[in-house]
């Protein structure tokens, strides 16, 4: 250790007093972030049944609305059920048109289906004579 640059401490209030010059003399106060979302005030378990049905009751009616307006502008909410069905119904135009991708399709359905030879055709013959419609083909005409 270097005598000439730091102070040789021996006791626990040397070390203490080494803390607090370093420190300074103001308090230090940790501040917590605040989190970047606004948590439920409503108290759950608070509630009556009464209460709580009548909470529930207010919180799906406006989710539903949320729901109709998305819906009512040419949306569908993003989730992983809506995501498999815009893939299904591309994959259906595809194999329904012959576009470019189609052969995609089709070597991924017989790798699905393998042990059903005639699944695939099959498949392919429902997308073009509209026996297999796409579920969101609705709302990607509203949008264009």
């Amino acid at each position: 250790m270097n005598t000439e640059i730091e102070e040789v401490a021996t006791s626990v209030e040397d070390h203490l007093g080494l803390l607090k010059e370093l420190l300074g003399d103001e308090p230090v106060s940790v501040t917590k972030p605040k989190p970047a979302f606004k948590r439920n005030s409503v108290a759950l378990a608070d509630m009556t049944d009464e209460e709580y049905r009548a909470y529930k009751a207010q919180k799906q009616a406006t989710r539903r609305a949320a729901l109709k307006a998305r819906e009512s502008s040419g949306s569908v909410k993003f989730d992983s059920a809506s995501t498999r069905e815009a893939l299904a119904d591309a994959a259906l135009l595809l194999l329904a048109t012959g576009g470019p991708g189609a052969d995609a399709v089709m070597s991924y359905l017989s790798k699905i289906y393998h042990d059903q030879v005639g699944a695939p055709l099959t498949i392919r013959s429902w997308a073009k004579s509209g026996k297999l419609k796409p579920k969101l083909i609705h709302i990607a005409r509203k949008s264009v």
